[in-house]
């Protein structure tokens, strides 16, 4: 998602909200608006946050351990293709990057959140 995306979104919800834009131009304005409508008008559950950042943080669990397992193989002396063993090892750093990222915006969003003035 870009920042034009967001900046659209933004104008198009303001608009929205004055009158001046229809409800068909809303959905034209960018596909986040018209996935964020189609979830709001079906009824769907929605995902948590907590939901999304539990699964994130199972995943890269499991890609760790997966890595782990294929390098303990390999170390081992079975037959493990070393490719099979650095694309694990390489998924496992990309999941666990995205997990401290994650978190690394958590902190600044509530570090952020303290410094304001009531």
């Amino acid at each position: 998602m870009s920042i034009e995306a967001i900046g659209a979104l933004g104008a198009a919800s303001s608009l929205s909200a004055s009158g001046a834009l229809s409800s068909a131009s809303l959905s034209a304005a960018s596909p986040l608006a018209e996935a964020a409508r189609g979830e709001a008008l079906s009824g769907a559950p929605r995902a948590d946050f907590m939901d999304a950042l539990g699964a994130g943080l199972s995943r890269a669990d499991g890609s760790l351990r997966h890595a782990d397992a294929q390098l303990r193989a390999l170390s081992a002396g079975q037959d493990v293709p070393i490719h099979d063993v650095m694309i694990a090892m390489e998924q496992a750093r990309l999941d666990l990057t995205l997990v401290v990222e994650v978190r690394n915006r958590l902190v600044e969003s509530y570090q952020e959140m303290m410094r304001m003035q009531l």
